[in-house]
């Protein structure tokens, strides 16, 4: 497939902006066009730039010229005019405006009218690149560089922009403030854009006492891949094996996606977090604070505790992040067939969020429906429940190919197969602070595994990172299952 290379431009941290940066990116021809709204006039993509000035006459998109070997951006609208090549003097070789400047170049999204925020900067194939769109559109397209209704502006390159989140390609051009990301209504930021999808999970992650807010932001076009050990069995295997980590049913989300959680406590917003995917093995987490007012939230550097009322809020690192969000549990943690599984209250509607999903079109192919995950508070049998809470909670570093391997807490797992029970503990074995067993039958008290969820001493406590606050339903349930347990299989 032929594809567009995009040198993005310029922008800033004020405003709406992005930090300065000028990166590349790579995207295919057709995922550009999909996203370029230019009624009136042919869109420029490929074999563009022989150094002629286009014209946007009652909105339509600029057009460089045709017969060249570069490409250029659409821009103009509203009798705006594009002057792509003009740096170079109109030569056929004119990459798209200043090819040695960085200039404007093909104007990209300057208007406020058809094409505007469209692919922001393209062309300038010295690496410079052009400015990026320097307002947002009337038609909300989106393109590289330049967003139209998400309002940022003056963006550097993206993996992907679009309607929901944008994600950027460099960690430089990183958007200082929620607002500017796009996963958010810029003028209120406590509200998430309509091309987001809310989501919630049969059995949650426990954030010490926070209520949550779930999201999903696909890249358009782009298709969700379900894990199916009967499709591909393969990848059902062992780790050793050949097989992947990640359990079956769990959602491949695809390049260019955002997973948002927004955590308020006490009924205020403190932190939102975003997920990102960049490219087939890279993900980034970003932690935003939001500030007392609740108007906004800024991005943190790195991990820091705050109180939040009478309690000891931890705002991960980005390191943290994928330390939980690991690449064994698949990185992304919540969407999969067994948590979302349930019904959830559209605007539109209630309705399965599997079915969501699928009506949206979101999926490669529709998934096989996977029994739901039992809640950990709910009435279903006691060992469900408790497996359950330690698939949520303790699996993803508790598994093989990830942190702890000699565990499997995986709810798929037979019990015997765990090792936990009558298993001595390797991790720190020569503390005498530690139960040295990982789960003796009918002995709570005397099994690691529930001295570690009751304790809150940094060092002992489970979950290891984001939590100082003991999960009273969460150990209750896991300390029940343990008095019921008579003997080890």
């Amino acid at each position: 497939m032929s594809e567009l290379h995009v040198f993005a431009g310029a922008g800033d941290r004020s405003g709406a902006g992005f930090v300065t940066g000028y990166t590349s990116a790579r995207m295919s021809l057709r995922n550009v066009a999909s996203r370029l709204l230019v009624p009136g006039a042919l869109a420029c993509t490929v074999g563009c730039g022989g150094g002629s000035q286009g014209h946007g006459a009652g909105g339509g998109s600029s057009v460089a010229g045709s017969g060249g070997s570069q490409v250029t951006a659409g821009g103009g609208g509203s009798g705006g005019a594009s002057q792509a090549g003009a740096t170079n003097g109109g030569m056929p070789s004119s990459s798209a405006g200043a090819a040695n400047l960085g200039g404007m170049s093909a104007g990209a999204g300057t208007s406020n009218h058809a094409g505007a925020g469209g692919v922001g900067g393209a062309g300038a194939a010295s690496g410079m690149g052009g400015a990026a769109g320097t307002s947002g559109g009337m038609t909300g397209a989106s393109g590289l560089g330049g967003m139209g209704a998400g309002g940022m502006a003056g963006a550097g390159a993206l993996v992907y922009s679009g309607p929901g989140c944008s994600v950027p390609l460099a960690e430089a051009d990183e958007p200082m403030l929620l607002s500017q990301t796009g996963c958010v209504d810029p003028s209120d930021p406590t509200k998430a854009v309509a091309a987001l999808v809310p989501y919630d999970v049969n059995s949650p992650l426990w954030s010490d006492g926070a209520s949550k807010e779930r999201y999903i932001s696909l890249p358009t076009g782009a298709k969700i891949h379900v894990k199916d050990c009967t499709a591909e069995p393969d990848t059902c295997k062992s780790v050793d094996d050949g097989g992947t980590g990640e359990d079956e049913g769990h959602w491949d989300l695809p390049v260019g996606t955002t997973v948002m959680k927004v955590f308020s406590v006490g009924g205020a917003r403190v932190e939102t977090r975003l997920l990102m995917h960049y490219a087939d093995t890279e993900w980034r987490g970003y932690s935003f604070e939001w500030n007392d007012a609740g108007t906004d939230a800024t991005l943190l550097s790195d991990k820091k505790d705050k109180m939040v009322g009478s309690q000891s809020w931890h705002y991960p690192s980005r390191s943290e992040c994928l330390s939980c969000h690991n690449e064994a549990a698949g990185r992304s943690l919540g969407p999969m067939t067994q948590q979302l599984n349930r019904d959830y209250a559209y605007a539109d509607g209630t309705m399965n969020i599997i079915d969501k999903f699928q009506a949206l079109g979101a999926f490669d192919q529709n998934p096989t429906r996977i029994a739901a995950y039992p809640s950990p508070t709910g009435s279903d049998p006691l060992e469900s429940r408790a497996r359950s809470y330690l698939q949520a909670n303790c699996s993803l570093c508790h598994r093989p190919g990830s942190v702890v391997e000699d565990v499997d807490l995986r709810f798929t797992t037979s019990f015997a197969d765990t090792l936990l029970c009558n298993q001595a503990i390797t991790q720190h074995p020569d503390d005498t602070n530690l139960p040295p067993i990982r789960l003796v039958p009918g002995d709570p008290a005397d099994s690691n595994i529930s001295f570690r969820m009751h304790s809150t001493i940094m060092g002992y406590r489970m979950p290891e990172i984001a939590s100082s606050v003991v999960d009273t339903d969460g150990t209750m349930v896991i300390d029940q299952w343990i008095q019921s347990i008579t003997s080890c299989p």
